[in-house]
């Protein structure tokens, strides 16, 4: 979520819709370390926003930590998801995921969870994005995520409603 949102510009939408966001070590190391050894330009824009303090790097508490990595050995997620779903379920918080095995076993914990493109339907919801901004942000994650266009034309579809 948050590279996917730093590579088209658009991680305030994050702030405007939460006001802050919480990530664990393991989404640190994978939006700033990996990014910056291939030299990903989002790097700076997520940099930016842990400096302003409204993005959080957030420890996992040990319980949380055995048990992030005992979801990664049950289920094919990566550390970053393992960790971002043990974090939301530690602080009672919904959690965004955009791979399907992850939001499966968010689900089977019975966490709050939501894809990446539920986010400029909620700011368009909420009034703080026209129609017209919904459809280019939706289209330009289109470009850097995989994104099943039914999953598009259904937001379009509920933001006529």
């Amino acid at each position: 979520m948050i590279i996917a949102l730093a590579r088209i510009r658009r991680l305030e939408l994050v702030k405007t819709l939460y006001g802050s966001v919480l990530i664990p070590p393991a989404v640190k190391t994978e939006c700033i370390d990996r990014g910056r050894a291939i030299g990903a330009q989002d790097v700076y824009e997520i940099e930016q926003r842990l400096q302003q303090g409204w993005i959080t790097v957030v420890p996992l508490g040990k319980n949380s930590e055995r048990e992030a990595t005992q979801l990664m050995a049950r289920a094919r997620i990566g550390q970053g998801e393992a960790e971002a779903i043990m974090l939301a379920k530690e602080r009672g918080v919904p959690v965004i995921l955009d791979d399907a095995e992850a939001r499966a076993v968010a689900r089977s914990l019975d966490l709050d969870y939501m894809g990446t493109l539920m986010l400029p339907y909620q700011a368009f919801r909420r009034e703080i994005l026209s129609r017209e901004e919904l459809v280019e942000i939706l289209t330009s994650l289109s470009r850097v995520l995989w994104v099943s266009p039914d999953v598009i034309a259904e937001i379009l579809r509920r933001a006529e409603g």
